[in-house]
């Protein structure tokens, strides 16, 4: 099932305002609503249908909500504005700012989330898709990934935090700090990616099993092969249908073929969960910190195969 870190509000509840807009985007009263549960935000989500047989998908937040979700709305918009249509995307039709308010209205995705847990077929559906981001040059505007991702650098803070760390963290946090560095220089290139690839993330079409990418606010310039360790990275800590020895080889088959980079992403993007799981929760998503937590220790046994790699 789809993770859950807060209960988002119904589309209901948003200022008569902001509904009136998308009517107004549309060119058709709504009809008929099927809120969206799930996810990360504390704002509704829902599936709109009008009047004249068009529906919507849309997703709203307030500033004074969840002022780190309204940015990521906007940056998702400036991403989305942009995206050739070779991209397998969502397509944004409007971006409606009202207030403190921020509504991006996009074309609907027919189809079910890839997980999770995730399966083989949709692990191959989501890397068909992340080949064809790969391909992709970054559009001028969106930044490198490490204005997205500044918090690489997970295990050597934590290296200086001893007492947060578990013993088995404790024995390895030198390599595991190693293994991240120079990051800036290995995740630089001018290819797009999404940044946030998830199970969550995707939207399988059941009749071609191809996989349309959604949530572009981390969308960014960089390596090729970024987006391929991400999903490699969420096989293992969001789960896979046939367990974990089946999801840690299909990462290792995802990581094969790629730059030794590709794994040591992984390392970092473990620390990173790691290091934030012991931050403050952010408003709104009291169990957000946990899943992070949960993540970073579920990718342990393939961070030790991938140290070993790295270290060749």
């Amino acid at each position: 099932m789809t993770a859950v870190f807060t209960t988002r509000p119904s589309w209901e509840t948003v200022p008569a305002g902001l509904a009136r807009a998308v009517e107004e985007c549309v060119g058709s009263p709504i009809v008929a609503v099927r809120d969206v549960h799930g996810g990360m935000t504390p704002g509704p989500a829902a599936v709109v249908t009008f009047g004249n047989d068009d529906a919507v998908f849309v997703k709203a937040i307030s500033r004074r909500i969840n002022a780190r979700s309204h940015e990521l709305y906007q940056q998702e918009a400036a991403v989305l504005s942009v995206l050739p249509t070779a991209v397998p995307a969502t397509r944004l039709r409007r971006v409606i700012n009202i207030g403190d308010w921020i509504v991006l209205v996009t074309d609907p995705v027919p189809g079910s989330v890839a997980g999770p847990p995730w399966t083989t077929t949709s692990v191959a559906a989501v890397a068909r898709a992340c080949a064809a981001v790969a391909r992709v040059p970054a559009p001028a505007g969106v930044p490198p990934v490490l204005d997205r991702l500044p918090d690489l650098d997970g295990w050597t803070v934590l290296a200086a935090e001893p007492d947060a760390l578990t013993s088995w963290e404790a024995r390895h946090v030198e390599r595991l700090a190693a293994a991240t560095t120079g990051r800036r220089e290995w995740t630089a290139g001018q290819w797009l990616t999404h940044q946030d690839i998830r199970a969550d993330n995707a939207i399988i079409d059941p009749t071609h099993g191809t996989a349309v990418l959604v949530d572009w606010g981390s969308g960014a310039a960089g390596a090729p092969w970024l987006d391929h360790a991400l999903l490699a990275a969420d096989v293992v800590a969001a789960g896979h249908a046939e367990g974990p020895d089946i999801a840690r080889r299909q990462a290792r088959d995802l990581l094969a073929g790629q730059p030794a980079e590709a794994a040591r992403f992984v390392v970092a993007q473990a620390g990173m969960w790691r290091r934030n799981s012991t931050l403050a929760a952010h408003p709104g998503m009291p169990t957000h910190r946990r899943w992070q937590r949960a993540r970073a220790d579920a990718l342990q046994p393939l961070i030790e195969d991938l140290l070993t790699m790295v270290e060749q």
